[in-house]
This record gives C-alpha cells, structure tokens and sequence, in this order.
C-alpha cells in the first residue's frame, strides 16, 4: 500500500514537472517570434500557474504510531549551553551597566563554551515533563563553579551584585522555553517516524461507503516549492 507521504511526494514532482514542460514550451515560443518578422512585435504568451489545488480522496488502510522518543540530550544540552551563554550570562552586565562588568561575562561565556554545562537525564526528563526547577538548581551551581575558577578581580566585581538570586531568576524564566522546544523536538522525531497507509485507486475506492473516505485539499504555492529546490539544491561555495 502506499504511503500518504508518497502520493503527496508523487503529486509534487508532477506539479514540477508540469512546470519544466511548460518552461521548455515557452523557450521554443521564444525562438519562434524572434524568426517570425510578424509575431516579432508582439509579446511571447507564457502561462504562469501561482498556486495550484487538489482534493485527495484516499481510505486510511493502516496508521503506525511509534512510541514516544526520548529527548536528545546531546542536542537539548547544546542548545541548553547557547541559552545560558547567550542569553543568561550578559544579563549581569546589561542590569549592572555601571559595574564594569562586561568582560567578566565575556571569560564565564568562554569557560561555558571551552567547558559546556552537562545537562543530566534525570533534570532534563523532569522540565520537559513541565518541573524545569531541578535543571535550573543543577545549572546554577554548575555556573558557580565556574565563576569560583575566576580570576580574583573578576570575583570581587561579582562580590558587589547579587549574582547568584539573579542567575536563578533568569534560568527559570529561561528554562520554560527550552524545555517546550524540547518537547516539540520529540514530537517532531515521533511524527516523523509515524506512517499513514493509504487507498487512492479509484475503483477500489468505489467499493468503499462514502463515510469511509477522507479527504485532503493541499495547496501548493509553486514560488516555494522552487525555494525549497533551491535550497536543498545549492552548493556551498
């Protein structure tokens, strides 16, 4: 049985297809004016289609649902590590700009980047399940630490604010949406792995009771569709 993916796929490459023949169609119209001393005066006639609509009926077969992946961790901690360098760190000197305290920031972002934040299974389970508490705790010490291994000048500036109250602030503010973007990341893996099969021959779908059926209507802007081509195409210089 085929795939749902797999007609929509197979109803795209027509559509492309369709405007390759046309394109080529036109490219001969050209050649035709230009030869002919009459036609030569007037404008070469194209047909453009902008967006093009079709109604799919189909009879689901079979869905395959996977079960829930678990969250990437290595990828959740990259991201995790870009927020609080980011993100969380220049918030000390953006809400101390008399403190001097840009270039303090500047040496944590280096430690965070030469020595990433470990973001553990166990708090990274918990904010995606909606307690982000845990991982913003585990962070906030992961962070003092690397303030301890500053130079003493870089501390004593730190000494003067209340550093720690507003990294613990900011981490939970933070941590809500990156636990969301995890989870959207999960169901994403999951959504790709589900399957959809489907029944789109037309006298096997005349066999079926009308309730039965579903229908689909896809739109398709052909000015994305090259985009995309373009970009999944396009070689790095």
């Amino acid at each position: 049985m085929p795939k749902l993916g797999e007609v929509l796929g197979g109803l795209l490459t027509d559509v492309l297809r369709a405007r390759l023949a046309a394109d080529a169609l036109t490219a001969q119209a050209v050649e035709a004016y230009r030869e002919d001393p009459v036609l030569a005066s007037f404008s070469v006639p194209r047909v453009t289609v902008a967006d093009l609509t079709v109604r799919l009926r189909f009879l689901v077969t079979d869905v395959t649902v996977p079960e829930p992946v678990r969250p990437d961790r290595v990828r959740a901690g990259r991201l995790w590590n870009a927020v609080i360098r980011d993100r969380v760190l220049p918030l000390l000197s953006t809400a101390h700009p008399d403190a001097g305290l840009e270039e303090v920031v500047r040496l944590l972002q280096d430690a965070v980047r030469k020595n990433p934040i470990p973001v553990g299974e166990a708090e990274l389970d918990r904010a995606v399940g909606g307690d982000t508490t845990p991982l913003a705790d585990a962070t906030l010490a992961q962070v003092a630490e690397r303030i301890g291994a500053l130079p003493p000048a870089a501390r004593d500036r730190l000494a003067k604010i209340r550093w720690k109250d507003e990294i613990r602030q900011e981490l939970a503010r933070r941590a809500g949406p990156f636990a969301e973007r995890v989870r959207q990341w999960a169901a994403a893996e999951q959504a790709l792995r589900s399957r959809v099969e489907v029944e789109v021959s037309a006298d096997r779908l005349q066999e079926r009771p009308v309730e039965t059926l579903q229908q689909l209507e896809l739109t398709v802007s052909l000015a994305d569709v090259e985009e995309f081509i373009d970009l999944a195409t396009r070689t790095e210089p």
